[in-house]
């Protein structure tokens, strides 16, 4: 179960990690504390990323989110569709939700994140095609075109000071009727992120009563973060 506060799921790390994962565990937890604004989630990734720690300390062993997305995704799709079917990895980071899709056999990849830091590692992974730094859900949109890309993928993206439940609207812009959205996120904050308690899924529903997207699915993922369970949600624009 999601627990209630970042100090429950600090005291549950705590007791099923080693120290070297509690300390992974508490430098994650900065790019999400409370108050936190875009601005400075970019900056501390953008740094976190240059130390080398990012990919060092956030693993499969602690993060099995973009193996358990990409997995997900790849049986939505043939093997043909894979290759050619265009994709926006949002919040890309390092590129480990792009290096899991590439294993499944996704081909035509773009990165946005909004750190210039973590896309200079997603570089080196060379899994995508193009890179887009910028923010999604702001009052200005994304440099993309309407209806661009067949599926759009945000895993880990959605936290404290992380990409705004406005975003939804963006993510639907850039997608073709017909194209797909996945969202992963830790379970919990759609519980205590203020920013998503009692707004996030009820924009997720009012845009479906709206005819902008269906709904396909709604997973369970199991120690999705830290030993802490996640949920990705998946819609076909219309």
């Amino acid at each position: 179960m999601a627990s209630d506060s970042p100090s429950e799921s600090l005291k549950l790390v705590e007791s099923k990690f080693s120290a070297d994962e509690v300390r992974a565990y508490k430098a994650n937890f900065e790019a999400y504390k409370p108050g936190i604004q875009k601005h400075e989630v970019a900056e501390y990734y953008t740094k976190w990323a240059e130390s080398g720690g990012y990919d060092t300390q956030i693993t499969p062993n602690n993060y099995s989110g973009p193996e358990k997305t990409a997995e997900y995704m790849a049986t939505h799709y043939t093997d043909e569709e894979k290759a050619t079917i265009r994709i926006l990895d949002v919040a890309a980071g390092t590129g480990k939700l792009g290096v899991q899709l590439h294993k499944q056999g996704f081909r035509n990849m773009d990165a946005l994140d909004p750190a210039e830091g973590m896309l200079a590692k997603a570089k080196e992974k060379r899994v995508y095609t193009n890179f887009i730094q910028d923010f999604i859900g702001l009052e200005r949109p994304v440099p993309v075109e309407n209806g661009a890309y067949d599926l759009l993928t945000a895993c880990g993206g959605f936290g404290e000071g992380h990409i705004p439940p406005s975003a939804l609207h963006e993510m639907i812009r850039v997608v073709r009727p017909g194209g797909l959205i996945s969202i992963s996120l830790r379970e919990e904050y759609l519980e205590y992120v203020e920013e998503y308690k009692g707004v996030l899924t009820p924009l997720m529903k009012k845009l479906e009563k709206e005819g902008k997207w269906r709904f396909i699915s709604k997973e369970p993922i199991e120690n999705f973060s830290f030993c802490l369970p996640g949920v990705m949600f998946l819609y076909e624009v219309l």
